[in-house]
């Protein structure tokens, strides 16, 4: 019965999936969806790191190519310049030549008024004429030098013009100082750009793995913007990661190498903001879990006491109807039965002496009956018609051990009594006595070849703890469960109702009875009432 009405008041209640295993599955599809969401972000904030290397890498590729195309620009424009002047001064030498052949110390003298290195004529016999001596190195041929044009000799640190015009000399040779071009092109130089951008902030290395063409990167200058012929490559070492991005450039590969510890930073946190938020989640979801579980058993605790006490009232209300039924069907005919046996003990004196044991017999059991009678009758009556009042449950703990003093001497059980003065309780007087003498008899007739008792009475906050302890023939652990239910005794004789009805009149008086086997095989009984004020 209390199986089937539990699961009614499961369905009532909704719970065909337990709220705590609900709870479990809600957290873990929340677990899951935030998996989800921190693997994309580590993802997407991969993505965006490529991307943004990838710019940078072109950005970088557009800046060398910007500083190509300015130097091959100004490389030109600097030749240009140099060729016109240099052109303009070879046809004034032909020219004052012409008027009257240069010596070697006027050639020197206006060599030097020009700020040039030096002048070589060589004239249609094939005389030379140099000012100053010796400026033109050993190994200079005139045929290695483009007419009109110029060639720069490193080792010697010049640069020599080879005039397209010379008549009437056959050759024209004009050399210029060539360190300042020289410094010059260190400064525009690619290994010098390259150098500087490598000092910039998130750049660790740039390299070239063929030398651009100038020309090339002139008419291909690389956009700023993400291609598929953009390679991004992540090297990690010694706790350091780099992301390598190659990008076409004139005809070769530039390799930039970013530092890319900003994007380990960002999967680093990402991972410990997700670990953080695993264990919070955890946490509350295991918290809630087992509050809800606790909840959940609670309404089940509830639903079985609920069906006790159902079970419990259908019974008292049958025993109730049972107990009228007996005590109108059966007490008459038992007083008839006891009025006719005392008389017939009384008047008939010619009954010998085992007749006359027979009939007291007899009445001991119609007496005993009846007794049984009165208990169902009690039992089934509680709690109605409770008259309370306030009572001095020390003294009257008092007088009913006085009552049983003589009983519990013949007994020889060695009392010991801690009685607290003045506590007080609002109880019914009749009801309370007949607790007391519940327990105090049971403790004496547990102990029928002596033994001992001990009664205490103490105050805990607002509560009035009495408690009863004595060996004796003692219930088992299973049988202490059942030792308040109605019909449970460990008596060869008795109805099974005096703890029952010790039960009912403590809760009648919103306290509370329980029972215990101590360490000591002795017999535990307690009863907590609540105090008033004397």
């Amino acid at each position: 019965m209390a199986a089937v009405d539990i699961q009614k008041y499961k369905k009532s209640q909704g719970f065909f999936i337990p709220l705590w295993q609900a709870n479990l599955i809600f957290f873990a599809i929340l677990f899951l969806l935030t998996v989800s969401y921190f693997v994309y972000q580590i993802n997407n904030s991969q993505k965006l790191y490529v991307k943004d290397a990838k710019e940078h890498a072109r950005l970088v590729a557009g800046v060398l190519a910007l500083h190509i195309k300015g130097a091959v620009l100004s490389k030109k424009i600097i030749k240009e310049n140099m060729v016109h002047f240099l052109g303009n001064t070879a046809r004034f030498v032909a020219y004052l030549d012409s008027i009257e052949p240069f010596t070697d110390i006027e050639l020197e003298s206006f060599a030097k008024e020009s700020g040039l290195v030096g002048i070589c004529l060589i004239r249609s016999n094939g005389d030379q004429v140099q000012g100053p001596k010796g400026w033109l190195p050993k190994d200079v041929l005139p045929e290695q030098i483009p007419k009109g044009g110029l060639k720069h000799y490193e080792d010697a640190h010049i640069v020599i013009y080879r005039a397209d015009e010379s008549a009437p000399l056959k050759e024209i040779l004009i050399g210029i100082d060539a360190f300042g071009l020289e410094e010059l092109r260190k400064k525009i130089g690619l290994k010098t750009i390259i150098t500087e951008a490598e000092k910039l902030d998130g750049i660790n290395y740039i390299k070239l793995d063929k030398r651009p063409d100038p020309a090339l990167v002139a008419s291909s200058m690389p956009q700023f913007s993400t291609t598929s012929d953009t390679k991004v490559n992540f090297k990690s070492s010694d706790g350091h990661l780099t992301a390598e991005v190659t990008v076409p450039f004139g005809g070769g590969r530039l390799i930039v190498g970013l530092d890319a510890t900003p994007l380990l930073e960002n999967k680093q946190r990402l991972w410990r903001d997700f670990k953080l938020f695993t264990f919070f989640l955890a946490l509350v979801g295991g918290l809630l879990s087992y509050l809800l579980y606790r909840q959940q058993m609670s309404h089940l605790e509830d639903a079985r006491r609920y069906e006790r006490e159902l079970a419990l009232q259908r019974e008292e209300a049958s025993l109730g109807r049972s107990a009228a039924a007996i005590a109108h069907e059966i007490r008459n005919p038992l007083n008839a039965m006891a009025i006719a046996l005392q008389r017939l003990k009384a008047e008939a004196t010619e009954l010998d002496q085992e007749h006359k044991r027979l009939l007291t017999i007899l009445l001991d059991s119609v007496k005993r009956t009846n007794n049984i009678i009165e208990g169902l009758l009690s039992y089934a009556k509680l709690p109605q018609n409770i008259v309370k009042e306030k009572i001095n449950l020390s003294d009257l703990i008092k007088e009913m051990v006085d009552f049983y003093k003589g009983k519990i001497e013949d007994s020889e059980i060695i009392l010991k009594q801690d009685i607290a003065p003045d506590i007080f309780v609002e109880a019914d007087r009749t009801l309370l006595m007949q607790v007391l003498e519940n327990i105090i008899l049971n403790a004496i007739e547990a102990q029928p070849h002596g033994g001992r008792m001990a009664i205490e009475l103490r105050q805990d906050g607002g509560l009035a703890i009495l408690t009863l302890r004595n060996p004796g023939e003692l219930p088992s652990k299973e049988d202490l469960d059942k030792i308040f239910s109605p019909y449970f005794t460990l008596k060869t004789r008795g109805t099974g109702l005096g703890l029952a009805i010790i039960e009912k009149i403590v809760k009648a008086h919103n306290g509370k009875v329980s029972a215990a086997i101590l360490d000591e095989k002795e017999f535990l009984i307690k009863i907590q009432l609540p105090m008033v004020t004397p």
